[in-house]
């Protein structure tokens, strides 16, 4: 009886444990006269009901705690959805603020460039047949005054072709003009106002590849002008390398001068960021990189087709 008894007392403290606190069992347990087999194999039994409740209870919590998680990622999930939704209508906002605005600035600086052009570029034009007329008049009777003339027409000539070089630079492609014919003039104008060598390479013509939206050509233009104004104010180049490269799904202008490269840091901020914020607004990129013979490059990388770049 000592080994049964030590068996039936581990038995039941095994069913202690497996069963729930509240469980009754389903029947007294009278061990006293049953025969230790049978008490055994009654203590087995419910010991082994026990186990499976608590198994099954566990499971249950197991499941609970599984779809508890499941739906607060699927609550996550549709948060992070929103958010993104949220963040590319912002973004698609912006660009369009992005590119009013641009169509604003355009038409500012073209009133601006009309205004200086026949304003005061009329005004210096009649200030310096003035002059050069009381020069011709000096000529004999003071040398000293024909000279200070020369050295103010000289001064004045100066003025004159800053407000041309103002000029062209704000002025925007022409109603019935290209890009490519645009860019040709306004570099071959550049090279001539800063004595500057030039090197152009326009790739295929623009009818070959299909209508174009004119607001690309803008921007691309707007990177041509602000990159070569770059290079006259901090390259101390002598030369500039202009190519305009054509595909059916991207435009690719490269401006490379051999200059200084990008040994000052003023090169870094001079009108990058404005190129860049114009560029995303129509889902394209610019890049500035050292030149590989010195100098530096700037690379403009923009769609055929306008689109927002992605969030």
């Amino acid at each position: 009886m000592n080994k049964y008894s030590s068996f039936l007392a581990r038995a039941s403290a095994l069913l202690c444990v497996a069963l729930p606190a509240h469980a009754a069992l389903p029947m007294p347990l009278p061990l006293r006269g049953v025969p230790p087999e049978l008490a055994g194999a009654t203590v087995l039994t419910m010991a082994a009901i026990g186990l499976a409740l608590l198994l099954q209870r566990r499971g249950r919590a197991a499941e609970q705690r599984g779809r508890s998680l499941e739906q607060q990622l699927q609550a996550e999930r549709r948060a992070h959805a929103e958010v993104e939704e949220a963040l590319a209508g912002s973004h698609e906002v912006l660009c369009r603020l992005v590119r009013q605005q641009e169509g604003v600035r355009d038409a500012e600086r073209s009133r601006i460039a009309r205004e200086l052009h026949d304003e005061l570029g009329h005004r210096l034009l009649s200030l310096r047949a003035e002059l050069s007329l009381q020069q011709l008049a000096s000529r004999g009777a003071s040398p000293s005054a024909f000279e200070r003339l020369g050295v103010a027409i000289a001064d004045l000539d100066a003025a004159i072709r800053s407000v041309r070089a103002i000029v062209s630079g704000m002025r925007p492609i022409a109603p019935g003009v290209t890009l490519r014919q645009a860019a040709e003039r306004h570099l071959a104008e550049f090279a001539r106002l800063h004595g500057l060598d030039y090197r152009l390479d326009l790739g295929v013509e623009q009818d070959q590849g299909g209508p174009r939206d004119r607001e690309l050509d803008a921007v691309l233009f707007r990177a041509l002008q602000e990159s070569l104004s770059n290079v006259a104010c901090h390259a101390q180049a002598s030369l500039v390398r202009v190519t305009l490269v054509e595909s059916p799904r991207e435009l690719i202008l490269t401006v490379e001068d051999d200059g200084i490269g990008l040994a000052q840091p003023l090169r870094q901020g001079c009108g990058l960021e404005g190129m860049q914020e114009r560029a995303a607004a129509y889902g394209g990129t610019v890049r500035l990189s050292p030149g590989r013979h010195g100098g530096a490059v700037v690379r403009v990388s923009m769609p055929t087709r306008p689109e927002p770049a992605p969030a």
